[in-house]
């Protein structure tokens, strides 16, 4: 069994040892040493990583009673000389003890319990059993852990029997073990835990939580701990300076600034669309002086360039204000081929059925209903044969059950 250096002083990071054991797991190469300062994943908190011999170790997991270091290449000699990534390590020391603190303050503050936890390599995840916090509640669990981290209160580990855990008032039921390591911090919160953690709650440094989502019925909150909070601050810092610079206003009226852009857009979109719809109109009268009057049904073909779906609706409503009429336009947009076919033709033509055989010449996925139908194709070249078929198709109706 390898001796766990990590519990006995979780800020050594450098050890010597000897390899008593070397084993394959899901197609790795691990090796085993008589004692590590290498902390397997566990307890929710993910494994170490760094070197042993200068070869990269970078994943340890508890198999069994043994602890694995998984590493890039195989290790010729059995003496060993192993390095933990300090900043790796305090990251996720931080990350922990400043879970611990905010589990505590979310129950103090609204008796909501944590049910999962999520140490990720950018932020940390608690999940609780909430359906929802309020935005109140959120920021008096965090005032709350700020001011245990400014207290600095310390932060003990106590390997106790099961029978004593009941004395400690833990926040959960500890897992069935001969041992129980508890995790106190201060008077404020005691957990039954097997992560490494910080020696005081000063050295988490600051808690920041950036948001919430609903998942499974429950809250799941997002938060930034230690120096990933400092690193988010300057990072949202560096962008509203940047912000300032190019919108050329302060950070205090940024808000301001942007709502106002807003209106601006809004009214420039309005603008836009008057504009297009009025040059819809044009395109159609011309388009309709140029039409094929086939029997009854009168035949209008376009192609509009740098036009959406918006605008070729447009364009189609303003052909077919009135009866006895068929429209197929196409248009470009963002490099995308766009189609629509609509008719004013009542209940004669069934389009969704109609137009379905004729897709394959434009390479078309679309759909619709009896009266319009329309999506997007990968090939302009055949919009000709397309509109030969249509005409064809319409020349038949009379003459035919389509």
């Amino acid at each position: 069994m390898t001796k766990q250096l990590y519990y006995q002083n979780p800020y050594q990071l450098e050890f010597d040892a000897r390899v008593i054991g070397r084993i394959e797991k899901d197609h790795r190469m691990g090796i085993i040493l008589d004692q590590t300062c290498f902390y397997p994943e566990g307890g929710g908190q993910p494994s170490d990583q760094g070197k042993l011999n200068q070869v990269r170790v970078y994943d340890v997991q508890k198999i069994d009673d043994n602890i694995v270091h998984f590493m890039d290449s195989e290790l010729k000699t059995d003496i060993i000389n192993g390095i933990v990534d300090g900043n790796r390590r305090h990251d996720f020391m931080q990350q922990h003890t400043g879970q611990h603190i905010l589990s505590q303050a979310l129950v103090r503050i609204g008796k909501y319990n944590t049910v999962s936890v999520h140490f990720g390599d950018t932020y940390t995840a608690i999940e609780t059993d909430a359906t929802e916090i309020p935005a109140k509640s959120i920021q008096a669990v965090e005032k709350l852990a700020n001011e245990v981290i400014r207290n600095n209160l310390p932060v003990n580990i106590l390997w106790v029997d099961p029978e004593q855990v009941e004395q400690f008032n833990i926040r959960r039921p500890p897992p069935d073990v001969e041992k129980v390591r508890i995790v106190q911090v201060g008077d404020f919160d005691a957990s039954a835990c097997g992560g490494l953690h910080m020696s005081h709650t000063g050295e988490v440094g600051i808690v920041k939580i950036t948001g919430q989502e609903k998942i499974r019925g429950r809250t799941r909150i997002h938060v930034k701990i230690g120096n990933r909070a400092l690193e988010d601050y300057s990072q949202k810092t560096e962008i509203f300076r940047e912000l300032g610079i190019l919108l050329t206003c302060g950070e205090d009226v940024l808000v301001k600034r942007v709502i106002d852009l807003q209106q601006q857009l809004k009214n420039a979109q309005r603008d836009v669309l008057t504009l297009q719809s009025a040059r819809m109109t044009d395109l159609a009268e011309a388009a309709i002086s140029k039409g094929k009057q086939i029997r009854h049904i009168l035949f209008v073909q376009q192609i509009l360039q740098n036009a959406d779906h918006n605008l070729l609706k447009i364009f189609a409503d303003r052909v077919l204000t009135l009866p006895g009429r068929l429209v197929v336009v196409f248009g470009t947009f963002n490099g995308r081929l766009n189609w629509m076919v609509s008719h004013s033709l009542g209940q004669e033509l069934n389009l969704a059925l109609w137009i379905k055989d004729l897709l394959p010449l434009i390479d078309a996925k679309g759909g619709g209903s009896p009266l319009l139908v329309q999506g997007v194709g990968q090939n302009p070249e055949g919009i000709q044969k397309f509109i030969e078929n249509v005409i064809q198709k319409l020349e038949r109706i009379e003459s035919s059950d389509e």
